[in-house]
């Protein structure tokens, strides 16, 4: 079972790698890291199994004596936000984020709403052990209902004090039949908006469009933005921890651009500051944030690596190429609600389009390439790949993976923590100069490969 485990929360096929009785234990699991002590808010996405995961999981989590709260079905940073709003000692959000419906899993929350990073091997151990906290009958933890409204309602005033629009704009919200529908409809229409909503129906099937939010997936959002004369269109993942957004013209805005665009607002706000970044985001962040005052922070990938950094380094934005936004002033953790919502305020105070604002800020050529590579030497392969990065001549960051600079630009080779392939992202000022990026890059894998 160990390879449900993950670097950022614990996920399979329901009933093939994650049965009701795996749910159980790793319920018992958690509730054993934790002790058996405290009090842990739970909360769920609409998938099919979500709410039998949940029921299962939370069996697991109170018969080590943890006193559980249930949220119900609600975003991933509402229930990030009821952790800390309400001082709970810990939170577990059931969800599978943007992969396929047949997959299921749980994330560990800190008492801030952050993510679990070296915690999570802490739970796999107890959970491959078997060594759980098993407390008398009359000691296993209570399970309480919490009122999902209440909760929705206080992440809505929580963003509304301080976000509300200087105009009316007009927006549209693919929701991906995920979470977010039962927030940021009603979030923006309060704030100000007019709001046109698209896949909106809670359905773990996610019949509307895949759960990951592309250029393909987003096709209709695309053509429904011009079409309604909107400002703007969001569309979110199953568990809305992610947002990709269409401009005014109907075109997919690249993920660092909106960072870009909050961030610089922020950086005027507060005079400069550390903003993190992943070590996939485009040299863009760094050639433009830096003009607004900004120290820009490389980090790993991974949201729960980015919360980690923002606390460390006292920033004041930070961004995923995966599209994860992070408001250290409202929350330590990212939520593309908020971001939304904040993007929309920034348009309606500058009276600028998106389009215009996103082509002011320059694009170079980039691709993402997957190459296979078995789980059991990937992570010697990379190792491989800085030896040869350095005598070649260059000096590779090893901050996540092997990352060089060339006089054109920049390559990245690093294992995939879920998968068996070794991903490659490489951007450069020319297509001519990306595509001998690309051939570098094939050849040094393959030597490295079958070194």
């Amino acid at each position: 079972m160990e390879y449900i485990f993950r670097a950022y929360d614990v996920r399979g096929i329901i009933n093939r790698d994650i049965t009701a009785e795996t749910a159980a234990g790793i319920g018992r699991a958690f509730g054993t890291h934790l002790e058996g002590r405290g009090r842990v808010v739970v909360g769920r996405d609409p998938r099919v199994t979500s709410l039998m995961f949940e029921q299962a999981f939370v069996s697991g989590l109170c018969s080590t004596g943890v006193e559980v709260h249930l949220a119900g079905m609600l975003p991933i940073p509402v229930l990030n936000f009821a952790v800390g709003r309400y001082g709970y000692d810990a939170g577990a959000y059931v969800t599978a984020s943007h992969n396929p419906p047949e997959y299921n899993g749980v994330r560990f929350r800190r008492s801030d709403g952050t993510g679990y990073t070296h915690e999570n091997q802490r739970v796999k151990e107890i959970f491959l052990k078997g060594e759980f906290v098993t407390p008398e009958w009359h000691s296993i933890g209570e399970c309480v209902q919490l009122s999902t409204q209440s909760v929705l309602a206080d992440y809505q005033a929580y963003l509304l004090e301080r976000l509300k629009l200087e105009r009316e704009l007009s927006v549209v919200l693919d929701i991906g039949n995920g979470a977010a529908g039962v927030v940021a409809p009603e979030l923006f229409r309060k704030a100000g908006a007019k709001v046109k909503t698209l896949n909106a129906q809670a359905d773990g099937t996610f019949p509307g469009r895949k759960s990951e939010p592309t250029p393909e997936s987003l096709a209709d959002l695309a053509r429904a933005v011009p079409a309604m004369g909107s400002a703007f269109g969001a569309g979110y993942d199953g568990d809305a921890d992610r947002v990709v957004f269409v401009d005014d013209l109907g075109r997919v805005v690249q993920n660092e651009k909106i960072g870009i665009i909050i961030a610089r607002e922020v950086l005027k706000e507060k005079g400069g500051g550390v903003v993190i970044a992943n070590v996939e985001c485009s040299q863009i962040v760094e050639e433009v944030l830096t003009k607004y005052g900004a120290e820009v922070k490389r980090v790993r990938v991974g949201d729960v690596f980015v919360c980690e950094a923002i606390k460390e380094y006292n920033a004041v934005f930070a961004m995923e190429t995966s599209a994860h936004y992070f408001y250290p002033d409202f929350h330590p953790f990212d939520d593309p609600i908020l971001i939304s919502l904040k993007l929309a305020t920034i348009l309606s105070e500058r009276g600028e389009r998106l389009s215009e604002m996103a082509d002011e800020i320059p694009s170079y050529p980039k691709l993402h390439r997957n190459f296979a590579c078995d789980d059991r030497i990937k992570f010697q392969v990379v190792e491989r790949v800085v030896q040869r990065f350095r005598e070649m001549g260059y000096q590779p960051d090893t901050t996540d993976g092997a990352r060089v600079v060339t006089e054109h630009g920049w390559a990245l080779l690093r294992p995939s923590n879920t998968s068996p392939i070794i991903r490659a992202s490489i951007e450069a000022d020319s297509e001519e100069h990306l595509k001998e990026l690309e051939g570098m890059v094939e050849r040094v894998l393959e030597e490295c490969m079958h070194a």
